[in-house]
């Protein structure tokens, strides 16, 4: 297929389009962007964390969705497959075909998992299949007490997940990726070498079948693509050619979803996940703009993928090439933080996703969405609960103590050239880090950066600026990975902007940073 045939199919999907269901589609351009929290809820975790005692299923599940009803989620998108369905489903493997309940742990289902991992895994899905087994569909019980609760029901697809690709016969894979070798991407190296090439037809028609049985089985109010479970999507140096491809692969979707909505007699919208930066989604093949500004989609979620949280996405590119459109865009927000790639990752804390939230907020973002924040996570039900209910809007945001860290992007382009911040070397470091509006000048600000140690000798405390005045040394100790982490009392920041951090070592000596974090806090009463 050339350029001009995929133009034209493009063009032809856009008038089916407009002709088959132009009231529903003109309601859904008319709607105004959606605001608050969204909450995607992974396929897995609800059954890894929950014992299902008989006939309890539904009750839990009410449960569970009353909690996030309790942290003020706005839109819960249920997420039902990664490479099998997590309910039974008729063009899909679910999670359990195959498995044998009351079988040994050396069943063939099981073989090709580690032994210390095996009884994990078969409660995960001994769970899945005990809500089946008593009856209950999950996305559909998901969707009723949602919408009892007056959260909006939205259904997540993950478009290309590929874990365990170094296990080739984990259970977790469905018969159709591992019949289909020659369906995978060509020319690659690593993780995702694996993944699915949608240059393929049959890839493509894989997909849309769990998209129209998704659309048939469950009333929703938005179907969103996960393009980041995972962004890998065509052959090394195909990702050009896989564009207009996949645009016009939208274009069925959309008319799908104008199709169903007629059925349902009321909008379904459809969302996408992509990488945070619009070129890098570009060079991925995921053409977002050219998607919201023919009207394919009314959601569009700016994410990193998995290693850690971004403070510094450039919403605002994407909101001046949005443009006129009415598109909800939404910052993700990931529940890891990982300053730079040498060091470990931690589950963020409560001020760090506050920071996060305000960024994406204040920089022009209509929604707050989060990715793996469970729950059964580390957070107190209370804590987990006030600090999701405040991302709700800037105003309550602001409010809450916060932190903002230097991070780094997980997710770069073919070809994109990029070096994460940190670690940083040198006699002489300066940073630009965006804290957001700050509520006023009582407020307290304070700056922790982790060194490396040096080899041959102490570390002398450096000189540490924030917008060219001095911060005053506070505390300082050893961290688990064996960072010298020090703090530094830093006058109060201007009030929005860039807040320059400039850290000056002693005597020339050169110094490595591997962690930066600003944090404001109201002052104690």
């Amino acid at each position: 297929m050339n350029v001009r045939e995929k133009q034209f199919l493009i063009t032809l999907c856009l008038l089916m389009l407009s002709s088959g269901c132009s009231t529903i589609h003109d309601t859904i351009r008319e709607m105004q962007p959606m605001k608050g929290v969204f909450h995607n809820e992974d396929c897995t975790n609800f059954f890894w964390y929950h014992d299902i005692p008989a006939g309890k299923a539904g009750e839990l599940i009410d449960r569970y969705i009353d909690v996030m009803a309790g942290a003020g989620i706005n839109v819960f998108i249920c997420n039902t497959n990664s490479r099998r369905t997590n309910y039974r489903s008729a063009v899909w493997d679910s999670y359990w075909d195959g498995y044998d309940p009351a079988g040994q742990d050396d069943q063939p289902f099981l073989a090709s998992i580690p032994r210390k991992d095996i009884a994990r895994y078969r409660q995960g899905i001994g769970r899945m299949l005990a809500v089946h087994q008593q009856g209950i569909d999950y996305p559909a019980r998901v969707i009723k007490r949602c919408r009892y609760n007056g959260i909006s029901p939205w259904i997540t697809l993950r478009m290309n997940d590929c874990h365990n690709n170094d296990n080739m016969n984990h259970p977790f894979h469905g018969s159709f990726w591992k019949k289909n070798p020659q369906l995978w991407r060509k020319n690659c190296q690593g993780y995702f070498a694996r993944c699915l090439d949608y240059a393929h037809p049959e890839v493509r028609d894989y997909y849309k079948a769990l998209i129209i049985e998704t659309l048939e089985r469950y009333d929703i109010d938005g179907l969103e693509l996960d393009f980041m479970r995972e962004p890998y999507l065509f052959s090394a140096g195909k990702e050009a050619e896989g564009a207009p491809i996949l645009t016009a692969w939208m274009c069925e979707v959309r008319k799908l979803t104008a199709d169903a909505a007629v059925k349902r007699g009321h909008p379904i919208r459809v969302g996408v996940r992509v990488p945070s930066r619009p070129e890098t989604a570009l060079s991925m093949g995921l053409d977002a703009i050219t998607w919201a500004r023919e009207g394919l989609i009314d959601l569009l979620v700016v994410t990193p993928r998995w290693a850690t949280l971004e403070f510094d996405m450039p919403i605002e590119r994407w909101r001046e090439l949005l443009g006129s459109s009415k598109v909800t865009l939404a910052g993700g927000l990931e529940i890891n933080y990982k300053p730079c790639p040498v060091v470990p990752a931690n589950c963020v804390s409560p001020e760090l996703a506050a920071g996060a939230a305000v960024s994406v907020l204040s920089r022009g973002a209509d929604a707050v969405y989060l990715f793996n924040y469970f729950q059964d996570g580390t957070w107190p039900t209370p804590v987990y609960q006030n600090t999701l209910k405040a991302m709700k809007s800037l105003d309550s945001l602001l409010k809450l103590p916060r932190s903002v860290g230097v991070t780094y992007r997980d997710i770069t382009g073919p070809g994109e050239k990029y070096q994460a911040p940190l670690p940083a070397t040198g006699t002489e470091l300066m940073f630009p880090v965006r804290l957001g509006p700050v509520p006023d000048k009582s407020w307290l600000c304070e700056l922790r950066i982790g060194f490396k140690p040096p080899k041959d000798a102490a570390l002398a405390v450096p000189t540490v600026l924030l917008n060219g005045k001095p911060c005053e040394p506070r505390t300082v100790e050893t961290t688990k990975d064996g960072l010298i982490l020090r703090s530094f009392s830093a006058p109060t920041p201007t009030e929005t902007g860039v807040q320059e951090i400039r850290i000056v070592s002693k005597d020339s000596v050169a110094i490595t940073v591997h962690r930066l974090e600003a944090s404001l806090r109201a002052p104690r009463l």
